[in-house]
């Protein structure tokens, strides 16, 4: 799954990254964020109506077009890509509403139990790590989650727009931290996802496995979501 991520660029530099162009200019803006949780608005990547790539503010956890109701309760920040074409609350979005979500990395737990102390039990801790795509500048890098989005209209003139992040079986040196992970395409099929023309099967032939993946572990201080700050991606020594 994918709970928690990081977007260290500003919103120039992710338009830059996927050559895109912002909507609603200078109504809103982005600043980097090291712990972003369900229910916050981020940047997205899709297409306008002449299949421009253009990043957009979304919130994250995907609320039905269908739904009557407002949001409420656990949002549907992930979905499964092995299940999403089949579901009501993806079946839509899966077929024409598909996003890119910018991101540096994310972070997941591990179940790790404690040596016991004094005789006592062993005690177990969640301990988690922050996931990278391999390179020089570890948690700066923009990458992108393979997303879906929809629109939920509040009332006339008035909208909702809002996505989740798809995930896989987790592959590669980080499949021992969680059994699922964030769906990543590599750069060529950027396009086609977000083309509602496309086929999402075909494309999702070719999304990238784990072995370009890096990660360490750090403090668990980022299990708080009011946690804020760079220091969150630093390397904690071992527990």
């Amino acid at each position: 799954m994918c709970g928690r991520f990081t977007l260290a660029g500003d919103l120039d530099q992710i338009a830059v990254r996927f050559a895109a162009k912002t909507s609603d200019e200078g109504l809103w803006d982005w600043e980097p964020r090291y712990n972003i949780a369900p229910g916050a608005v981020i940047p997205a990547i899709a297409y306008s109506g002449v299949k421009d790539r253009t990043v957009v503010p979304m919130r994250w956890g995907l609320h039905p077009h269908w739904r009557k109701e407002p949001p409420e309760g656990r949002p549907l920040f992930n979905a499964r890509v092995e299940t999403a074409k089949e579901k009501p609350s993806f079946r839509t979005p899966y077929k024409r509403r598909r996003a890119l979500i910018p991101t540096t990395g994310w972070y997941e737990w591990e179940r790790i139990e404690m040596p016991s102390v004094d005789g006592k039990r062993p005690k177990e801790v969640k301990q988690p790590s922050f996931i990278f795509e391999d390179s020089e500048d570890v948690g700066s890098e923009i990458f992108a989650f393979a997303g879906l989005w929809d629109r939920w209209r509040v009332d006339e003139g008035i909208e909702l727009l809002s996505c989740t992040i798809l995930t896989t079986a987790a592959l590669g040196p980080v499949k021992h931290l969680h059994h699922r992970m964030p769906v990543r395409l590599p750069e060529d099929m950027w396009d086609a996802w977000l083309d509602w023309d496309e086929n999402p099967d075909r494309i999702l032939e070719n999304k990238l496995g784990g072995d370009d993946l890096g990660y360490y572990e750090v403090d668990r201080a980022v299990g708080n979501a009011r946690n804020e700050g760079a220091e969150l991606i630093s390397a904690v020594a071992a527990v």
